[in-house]
Formats: C-alpha cells, sequence, structure tokens
C-alpha cells in the first residue's frame, strides 16, 4: 500500500529538510530489470485496500522524480543496487542502452548486481565506458577481469559539509547464477562490511550507506554482526518494505522491482554530523507514467526502438521444442528435461522437480532461431527457481500428486529422478495440507546418484529444486514443500534467464532425446 501521493512526499521532503539543519537523503531503486519503458502494475495508490492496474515505471518518469527531489534538497544522492541489465534493451545493445539511459536519468551511484554478469564481465566494461555515475564494486575481484578500473572498492561523496562513504556487497550466489568466471568475491559479506567501516571511519565519513544486492533477510543478519552502517540499501530480494528495518543504530530498505516505486531515505544530522540514526526516515515514491516523461530520455528510447528487430535471436536450436499442451502434460517432455537439467547442474541439486504448466508456450518451435520472445513465451508467469532440502520419505506422495495431476499442468518434470505412472489406478486425493485417499498409481522412484539410479532413501534430505509457484504457493495442491522442506533459498533466477545465459554461452540450445525419466503406462 502507498500510503501518500507524489506531491505529498515530495512537501513532506521539503518540511523535513527545513527542519533540521542538516538532511541527507539516499534515494533509488533496485532491479529494474531493464524494465526501460512502463508497465502495467496493479498497485494500492489510496491505501483504500483496493489495487488498480496503471502504468508505472520507466526511466524517462523516474528521471523526472529524480530531478524533483534534487531540486528540493540539493544533498540527495541517487543509487541503484543492481540487476538492471535484463531484457529485450539488454540483448540488442548488450547494456549500453540501458546504463546509457539510467546515466542520463541523474543516478549518482551504481552498485553491481548478478544479473550484470549476464553477458560477462568485458560486455558489461563496455556498457559502463563513459557513464556519469560511479560504479562500487567492494568486495569484487576484478583484478582479472575487463572490469579492471571500470569501477571503485568504496566512494566518499561531501555535501553540504558532511562526507558520506559508500560500499556495496553482492550476493554469495554470484558463481551459481552467473557463468562468470573472471569476476571473483574477495570475501564474505561480513568481513567486508566490517572492514569497510573501519576504513571510511578512519577516512572521515560521517555518514556510512551500504549498497547491498544479497537480498532483505540477509541484510538484517549482516546488520545483527556489523555496528557502523547507518543505512544499507538493498535489492536482490525484489521487495518493498513497509518501514525500515531497524538493528542496532542500522536502518534497513529494500529498493523493490521494476522502477514502480522510488525509495527515499533522510537520514538527518546534528550540528556536529552526528546521524541522528533515531530519526531516520523512509518514504516511498509511486512512479506513476503521466506521459510526460522526459523529453530528452524519451526521444532516445524511440531511437533505440527503431532497431529492435521483431525478435531478437539469441541463438538455435538443431530440433524442435515441442510445447503443446497435450505432450507436455500427459508425459516426459524434452524440453522440460532440458531446462531441468540445466537448473540441476547450475545450482548444484540432486533433484529438480518443475509442475508442466510452469512450462508455457502451447505449441511447437521448430528448428532454427531462438529469439527472447520464444523463451518470454515459454517462460510466461516468470516464476524464480527455489532451492530446498526434503526429505526422500515425501516423495511417494508428491509424486502420487503429480500423477493425480496427469493431463494437467500439475503433472511433474523431473531430472536426476525418475519414476513410473500407470493409468488408471488409485487416484491421491488431498484436503488442505492433508492426504485423504493415498494413490497408487506411482512405482520405480529412483534417484541419481553417482551416475548411478538407486532406490530413495527415506530418511535421507535431498537438495531439490522447485519454482515458487509451487515453493510459495503450493501450487497444484503441492503443500510438501512449504510444510516439510527446509532451508527454502530463493535464487532469484527464472526458467528465461537459465535458457538465455546457456544460449549466451553456447549459442545453440537444442532439447535432448526422451530418456524415460517419467513413464506413462495405461
Amino acid at each position: 500500500m502507498i500510503r501518500r501521493g507524489v506531491f505529498g512526499l515530495l512537501l513532506a521532503s521539503c518540511l523535513s529538510v527545513a527542519a533540521s539543519q542538516k538532511v541527507i537523503s539516499i534515494v533509488g531503486t533496485a532491479d529494474l530489470q531493464g524494465l526501460i519503458e512502463p508497465t502495467k502494475q496493479k498497485i494500492d495508490l489510496n491505501g483504500t485496500g483496493t489495487k488498480e492496474e496503471v502504468m508505472m515505471g520507466g526511466i524517462a518518469n523516474l528521471a523526472n522524480v529524480y530531478a524533483g527531489l534534487k531540486q528540493r534538497n540539493p544533498n540527495t544522492i541517487v543509487v541503484s543496487v543492481g540487476d538492471d541489465l535484463m531484457n529485450r534493451f539488454f540483448h540488442v545493445y548488450k547494456g549500453k542502452a540501458i546504463l546509457s539511459l539510467i546515466s542520463d536519468a541523474g543516478y549518482d551511484l551504481y552498485a553491481l548486481g548478478n544479473h550484470e554478469f549476464d553477458k560477462g564481465s568485458k560486455v558489461l566494461a563496455g556498457a559502463l565506458e563513459g557513464q556519469a555515475f560511479t560504479t562500487v564494486c567492494t568486495d569484487l575481484d576484478v583484478s582479472a577481469s575487463a572490469l579492471k578500473g571500470k569501477c571503485v572498492p568504496y566512494e566518499i561523496r561531501e555535501l553540504d559539509g558532511v562526507k558520506v562513504g559508500f560500499f556495496s556487497v553482492m550476493t554469495a550466489d554470484l558463481p551459481l547464477v552467473t557463468s562468470e568466471r573472471d569476476v571473483k568475491l574477495s570475501g564474505d559479506s561480513v568481513t567486508v562490511a566490517k572492514n569497510m567501516v573501519a576504513e571510511l571511519k578512519a577516512k572521515g565519513a560521517d555518514v556510512i550507506v551500504l549498497l547491498s544486492h544479497i537480498g532483505y533477510k540477509e541484510d538484517v543478519a549482516l546488520a545483527k554482526q556489523v555496528r557502523g552502517i547507518d543505512l544499507i540499501f538493498g535489492g536482490h530480494s525484489h521487495e518493498y518494505v513497509k518501514v525500515p528495518g531497524h538493528i542496532h543504530e542500522t536502518s534497513i530498505v529494500n529498493g523493490g522491482e521494476k522502477g514502480t516505486i522510488v525509495v527515499k531515505v533522510d537520514i538527518p544530522l546534528d550540528e556536529n554530523n552526528t546521524v541522528l540514526s533515531d530519526a531516520i526516515t523512509m518514504e516511498e515514491i509511486p512512479v506513476i507514467d503521466s506521459g510526460k516523461g522526459d523529453t530528452k530520455i524519451t526521444a532516445k528510447i524511440t531511437e533505440y526502438k527503431k532497431s529492435f528487430p521483431a525478435a531478437v535471436v539469441l541463438g538455435s536450436t538443431e530440433g524442435a521444442w515441442d510445447l503443446r499442451s497435450g505432450v507436455i502434460r500427459k508425459g516426459e517432455s524434452t524440453v522440460a528435461d532440458l531446462v531441468n537439467d540445466l537448473m540441476r547442474k547450475k545450482f548444484g541439486v540432486e533433484i529438480v522437480l518443475n509442475n508442466s504448466g510452469a512450462f508455457r508456450g502451447s505449441k511447437i518451435y521448430p528448428e532454427g532461431n531462438i529469439t527472447d520472445e520464444m523463451l518470454k513465451e515459454i517462460d510466461e508467469f516468470g516464476n524464480y527457481a527455489y532451492t530446498l532440502k526434503l526429505k526422500g520419505k515425501y516423495f511417494k506422495e508428491i509424486l502420487e500428486r503429480s500423477a493425480a495431476c496427469y493431463g494437467e499442468g500439475g503433472l511433474m518434470q523431473p531430472s536426476g529422478l525418475r519414476y513410473r505412472i500407470k493409468l488408471p489406478g488409485n487416484v491421491q486425493k488431498i484436503d488442505g495440507e492433508k492426504v485423504v485417499a493415498a494413490g497408487s498409481r506411482v512405482s520405480d522412484i529412483e534417484v541419481l546418484e553417482n551416475g548411478k539410479w538407486v532406490a530413495v532413501d527415506p530418511e535421507r534430505e535431498y537438495t531439490v529444486l522447485s519454482n515458487s509457484f509451487i515453493v510459495n504457493h503450493n501450487g497444484d495442491g503441492y503443500y510438501w514443500f512449504s510444510k516439510y522442506g527446509t532451508d527454502p533459498k530463493n535464487t532469484y533466477t527464472t526458467f528465461y534467464t537459465i535458457m538465455a545465459e546457456f544460449i549466451e554461452t553456447h549459442k545453440v540450445l537444442t532439447p535432448p532425446a526422451a530418456d524415460g525419466r517419467l513413464v506413462i503406462e495405461q
């Protein structure tokens, strides 16, 4: 819920500056996902509890918001905490267009996210060339990459006699969620943060801001272990917080996603430039598309779009992709095999289980070009991949649920596991989070261990990957993942990004022949 309109928030900003000797404002976004133009969003604008569809975001509208905020309080720094290089503008212009527009919009500091590396550090370095903002990469060892000399370990900005120190941290999953190998993490985020706080204080920083791309829960955990950070402005977890988190003297916010809301944090200081941590406030400014975005940026976007092809060719396939519902929901899908195997290898899990309904398209894509539109159609829902641990004793019930969904989107497509469904058989029935009638359709459940198929160990915890629809929402009735799974972890990676990343490196992505991991007997 957005509690105030844009004008009310800007008025509040004016009053807060007038009421204090000095106020430093940190404003910005996280996880734009390459959405340079406005998108349709459902949002409660007036606090009535009713959401309405509104066109929001867009870099031209963000530019107007930032210009207004800087005019009202010159002591304002605009930040991005990464994952902005995605989607069509990225595929066509390799990051140069998006970062150029971000630079034009008034961003001052840029902390890299994992998706900035989706096309490698060489492409990223080229895209950063000539931009007006400063790129911060505190915990990244870029010495062996094209990024050497393109980013700084920290930045100190002086505003109205106040020294504001900035540093950044990257998700520890960087080696898992990207194929980048020339850039490495230089240390764990807690150790890096402790060292940077000490260094920035030694250099006279009055305010210390962490630009974080590790996720909100991890930000909270870090703040509990590191003292001396005044503000953590976070990203990666794609969420907005209703009120800032407070751990010791540290305030914690998250920049959300898609550029639909600008997060603004006011940091007041006394006459000695001491941060008044208890008085730090946060405001959310909805970025409504008025049709009157920054004219220069709008014109630049129009020029970029003139070079857009009907669809961006990412690579090719040497075989057809059959996504017809009657095929993928009634047996083993070679496309699901392909994607699930990519996920299992990428995230190092033992088993992947994704419902057939997660794979869209509903047609045959012929041999030839793979385009961005094709991958978007296949990954229509954009669900995130989740990893968790789950004991083997639950697999039989899960797969009986799959068998009960034969012919529907709930049929489970596996990797690292194989099973057999015999129809008709007794159909499993569930009531909420309880099995009320056991099924008898499933047999021959085996898992792959060291290249061999072996029986499932009921008491062993297996590392499993599924999608957010299943893990977070008990989608298609699969309650076992949320009820019995442990250590759930969002990879913030979609089917689309996994396929696109592989194609970027290998150019060709072809479904394999069926291998019998799912057998249907009738």
